[in-house]
């Protein structure tokens, strides 16, 4: 037969576990949040790499050109 201890330390056991369930629930959301904010700035970051690489290939691009109009 259950106690009365079997029985307030079930009690007590199902209120950590409500409060350890809303306290990872809250962790989620944070860690979902950071995520969301490092997809963007890695979007950011990604989109001025593409810019200076094609900077770069028309910069290039154009010394190469340059470099074959002189020469001739």
């Amino acid at each position: 037969m259950e106690t009365q201890n079997d029985h307030d330390r079930i009690i007590e056991i199902e209120k950590e576990m409500h409060a350890h369930e809303i306290q990872c629930e809250e962790r989620w959301k944070t860690t979902f949040n950071r995520l969301e904010d490092i997809d963007v700035n890695l979007r950011r970051i990604e989109s001025k790499i593409m810019v200076g690489a094609g900077s770069l290939i028309l910069f290039l691009a154009g010394v190469i050109v340059t470099l074959l109009t002189r020469g001739l």
